[in-house]
């Protein structure tokens, strides 16, 4: 294996070295509470080969993102995080807390949804009004799943309780249980659903208008329609389209400051190349949305 496919994208020393790069790909093969489908701990390593067939010219903007310069650094590895934690996803945050000083833009790849804390706790470091925007298939506001507080069915209700703002939207959901409703309905929390049968109704500016100036972009690969990504272990129908996912994030990048974000829940499927080449692509697109006026695309944009 050439030293380039060992980081994201096969990038050139210049385009991939420390001092030059903007963005840090963070590879969390994590997998501890999965409950279906298994495989989360397999995902970084299948998004990395794939990444290496991703075109790094983009068609729409008119630039190669890479140009940035995209960091990959070395796989964080956690044991399961179980309910005695005294500080969950404590390695992520160290990992992720000095990139986010440094104004690098993390990319954390999973993965099961859980490790979303560890990033986000890094991130409210900086920016304490963060709040976070959330594709996903599942509303994850459990308060303890197979008894345990830090079950991926948990991670929106963790993040709620971590934020210094609390301020969620979540984008694509259509699977949550009465207990997760019982406690909304009770507690009114600051959490905005849009829910996924609805999605010929939305607006994107509606779903950004109700994020703070700084965002934390977290995408649970199942948010997608299942018919395009059904390597995860909780795949749904109905879900988001390509495109659809592609205007939010471009629309949420030149709207507000993206301070990092994640790709989660990928369980690859052997044979089976288009979903992790569509998380490659995905990561790339993220980045090139992010730094598009950086990279001087401003008329095109």
């Amino acid at each position: 294996m050439s030293e380039s496919s060992n980081n994201f994208f096969g990038l050139s020393a210049e385009d991939s070295s420390i001092e030059k790069s903007r963005v840090a790909i963070v590879p969390v093969p994590y997998e501890a509470t999965t409950s279906y489908g298994k495989g989360t701990a397999k995902g970084p390593q299948a998004i990395l080969e794939a990444s290496q067939q991703v075109e790094l010219f983009d068609d729409e903007l008119w630039v190669e993102p890479c140009k940035v310069g995209i960091q990959t650094v070395a796989p964080v590895i956690m044991e399961p995080q179980h309910n005695e934690t005294s500080e969950p996803f404590k390695a992520l945050q160290n990992a992720v807390s000095p990139l986010v000083e440094f104004n690098k833009f993390p990319i954390i790849v999973g993965g099961e949804h859980a490790l979303t804390l560890g990033a986000v706790k890094a991130c409210t470091q900086r920016y304490p009004d963060l709040s976070i925007l959330q594709i996903d298939a599942h509303a994850d506001l459990r308060q303890s799943y197979d008894n345990n507080i830090h079950s991926h069915a948990c991670v929106s209700y963790q993040l709620y309780q971590n934020l210094p703002k609390p301020n969620i939207t979540q984008v694509g959901i259509r699977n949550i249980s009465k207990e997760e409703v019982d406690w909304m309905e009770q507690a009114k929390p600051n959490i905005h659903i849009f829910w996924a049968r609805n999605q010929d109704k939305w607006n994107p500016l509606d779903i950004i208008s109700t994020l703070s100036d700084n965002v934390y972009l977290t995408i649970d690969v199942d948010g997608l329609d299942s018919g395009i990504m059904p390597a995860t272990g909780t795949p749904e129908p109905g879900g988001l389209g390509w495109y659809q996912l592609m205007d939010l994030i471009k629309q949420l990048c030149i709207r507000k400051n993206v301070v990092a974000a994640d790709i989660v829940e990928f369980a690859p499927i052997d044979g089976l190349h288009a979903p992790a080449f569509l998380a490659a692509k995905l990561m790339y697109k993220i980045i090139g949305y992010k730094f598009a006026l950086d990279l001087g695309v401003t008329k095109k944009y």
